[in-house]
């Protein structure tokens, strides 16, 4: 329990820093003084700065699989699709723009992983859509999720370039339902 809660607790502060720093801009030493906690203690619990990432990716993966899953499985291929991003934008918006902007950079390609839950998700209502003939087989499904995640990411980079002076669920609404019309 010890372990859980001082895993925990690196992870919280480590949030902290990246916000205020961003990722590239911090240590594993600097976590470590300000959690109050020795540099063995993080590495018990982290394998590396980096797995701090994964575990922030791993999180928002998780609500996809147990939360989003299940509230989206009703209702039309198109209608499905639009609610999906609107819990992407919404979860986004919850972590903060700060935050959000600390994970928009090229230095992280933990987007460009292919097969994530959260991708897996999608993937599963177009090819359910492709089946019943909602959306065209034109394209592959797995390139049909790239599609709308590269789309979609283009709208929540443009939110973070703007400070996030506008709603940024409305916006990726906007966009995604002028993109399945497409589909």
């Amino acid at each position: 329990m010890q372990a859980l809660n001082t895993q925990d607790k690196i992870y919280r502060i480590a949030v902290e820093l990246i916000e205020k720093k961003g990722f590239q801009n911090i240590t594993v030493d600097e976590i470590c003084k300000v959690a109050g906690v020795s540099v063995g203690s993080f590495y018990n619990c982290f394998k590396s700065k980096n797995e701090i990432l994964d575990w922030i990716f791993k999180l928002a993966d998780d609500y996809f699989v147990n939360d989003v899953a299940g509230k989206i499985k009703e209702g039309n291929t198109q209608g499905r699709v639009i609610r999906f991003f609107e819990y992407y934008a919404d979860y986004n918006k919850e972590r903060g723009i700060d935050f959000v902007k600390q994970l928009y950079t090229v230095k992280n390609n933990l987007f460009a992983t292919k097969g994530r839950p959260m991708q897996n998700v999608l993937q599963a209502i177009i090819e359910d859509g492709q089946s019943k003939g909602d959306i065209s087989t034109d394209i592959t499904p797995e390139e049909t999720v790239r599609f709308l995640f590269i789309a979609v990411r283009g709208v929540v980079y443009d939110w973070c370039l703007h400070d996030g002076k506008y709603d940024l669920t409305e916006a990726v609404n906007n966009y995604v339902k002028r993109l399945v019309k497409i589909l």
